[in-house]
């Protein structure tokens, strides 16, 4: 049997054959490695068994998909002409020499393999039953008894969802409370609190998870009335943060995010992982209280532990808080879950404060408008040390390329991060307090390059590589479908403690391990 397998992947294409088994993944633990970051380690393989293709799915996050119907459970059948598609954008055309081109097949061919049909033997007749010789129709008991079951679930139901709104599942100040269980997604994010540490593939996938993109005719004019400098230069319109916009992605088609003559230098080949894991992990025994919500957010807005950035200037523009909802505010935490935050509760007054003198601006928390944009200008804060060198970054750019520097993430509340990946299939569980976001640290922040030809690319990375160098910040280039540069600060001011032989030693191995593993070309200029 003569199979081909045509693959088309996010980066490259190319043709396998099928000679007895073969299995497709974005790890080695597959035969072939395709670089596409929603494939699992090992997602979908091929075999074939008496005389014809099969294709089963390895449990992966993202399906395998046989012309558009999800492989579930049992393998299934493949002809000659069908389309296979898993992970974020991989596509296999399937070929099979001498077979006609298929129709799209039925999933009732989803049957086991090469399993012995069971052998019937004859048996002693069985009586009819009371009902046939009734006359009455076998089809309708069946239905009477289904109508029946359905009732009484249905009565359980009801009765389990009036106990859940019973006074007892009130939370403070009266509003409803959700579980934290109930709010976490299966899969949420939480980059360096309890992964694979050895799989770098999995820490840089877990960042990958962005906001919607900005809307600028959605966002309001920010017109505060501070007499202190910082302050005030906060006055930006929606007019002016939609011509930044426009003049960053006018003219630019999509770009292919490993164009040739990418030049990444080492600083930005992953070593960084390793860097912020340990200055999160400072910030945590240091005593560091992460947002859970944005009535956190508020609370540090308004001690100036961290600063709010004009949604735009000349040099670059915030693409933050798409994503943003008008609904109302929710306090979270992994021990009490999710209330409403209504009068009454602990934090509403510290929402009530920030709403009625945001920097002089008012806005009232019944409105849902007012609540969007409040939650719109707490995303737009980070560490006080990270906005000179956001704007060091943003002006070297904007000087060679006229064009204002596009920041896709700043601060994050952990709330909020869920909210972003409960659809990531990409990222980490939450393993509960102590698990550190980066983005919820107030010291990283995203660079979009999608939109960048590869020479804008080369020369922020060289500049990043350079503040890197001087013990300015921890940089990545991250690919997949938030292609960006990720940018960390350091929140005291000083680079990671310095690791002993032993510790550099063991952390390099590890890191150079899951390069190859992974198949990235990095590995070798990091030896």
């Amino acid at each position: 049997m003569d199979v081909k397998l045509h693959i088309s992947g996010p980066y490259e294409s190319r043709e396998v054959m099928v000679e007895n088994e073969l299995s497709l993944g974005r790890t080695e633990l597959a035969d072939v490695v395709i670089d596409d970051s929603g494939l699992s380690r090992k997602n979908t393989t091929f075999f074939i068994d008496d005389g014809e293709l099969w294709v089963a799915d390895e449990g992966s996050t993202n399906g395998t998909f046989v012309n558009g119907d999800k492989v579930s459970g049992r393998p299934r059948v493949v002809r000659s002409g069908d389309e296979v598609t898993l992970g974020s954008s991989t596509t296999v055309r399937v070929e099979i020499a001498g077979a006609a081109v298929s129709a799209v097949s039925s999933p009732s061919e989803a049957r086991q393999p090469n399993v012995a049909e069971p052998i019937f033997q004859e048996s002693t007749p069985v009586p009819p039953s009371p009902l046939a010789k009734s006359g009455v129709p076998m089809v309708l008991v069946a239905s009477g008894i289904l109508t029946f079951v359905i009732l009484l679930f249905g009565g359980a139901a009801l009765v389990i969802v009036s106990q859940w709104d019973s006074p007892g599942s009130k939370g403070p100040g009266g509003g409803s409370r959700v579980t934290a269980s109930a709010l976490i997604p299966a899969r949420v994010i939480d980059p360096l609190g309890g992964e694979d540490e050895s799989d770098l593939d999995d820490l840089i996938s877990s960042w990958e998870v962005a906001e919607d993109e900005l809307v600028a005719s959605d966002v309001s004019d920010i017109k505060v009335s501070s007499p202190e400098a910082e302050e005030a230069e906060l006055n930006v319109s929606a007019a002016f943060l939609a011509d930044r916009q426009r003049l960053a992605l006018e003219g630019r088609p999509p770009v292919n995010i490993r164009p040739p003559g990418l030049n990444v230098p080492k600083e930005l080949f992953g070593d960084g992982v390793i860097k912020q894991k340990r200055k999160l992990a400072e910030m945590n025994t240091g005593g560091y209280r992460q947002p859970m919500d944005f009535a956190d957010l508020a609370e540090k807005r308004m001690s100036r532990e961290l600063l709010e950035m004009p949604m735009a200037a000349e040099s670059y523009y915030l693409d933050v808080g798409g994503s943003a909802q008008d609904k109302q505010f929710s306090s979270f935490s992994f021990s009490e879950g999710v209330a409403d935050i209504v009068p009454g509760h602990p934090k509403f007054d510290t929402l009530k404060r920030l709403a009625d003198n945001f920097a002089g601006q008012k806005y009232d928390l019944n409105n849902p408008s007012d609540r969007k944009q409040i939650r719109r200008r707490l995303l737009r804060m980070f560490q006080p040390r990270a906005k000179p060198i956001l704007k060091e970054l943003a002006d070297a750019y904007f000087q060679q390329y006229k064009r204002p520097l596009r920041v896709t993430s700043l601060t994050r509340s952990m709330d909020y991060q869920i909210l972003l990946n409960s659809n990531n299939a990409n990222s980490f569980k939450v393993r509960g307090e102590g698990s550190l976001p980066p983005h919820t640290s107030g010291c990283a922040f995203d660079l979009a390059r999608k939109h960048m030809p590869v020479d804008e690319q080369n020369f922020l990375m060289q500049k990043l590589a350079e503040m890197e160098r001087a013990g300015q910040l921890d940089a990545l280039i991250e690919y997949g479908v938030n292609a960006c540069f990720h940018v960390f600060i350091y929140h005291d001011g000083n680079p990671p403690r310095a690791l002993n032989l032993y510790e550099t030693n063991y952390e390099s191995f590890g890191l150079l391990t899951s390069l190859r593993q992974t198949g990235h070309d990095d590995a070798d200029h990091i030896h």
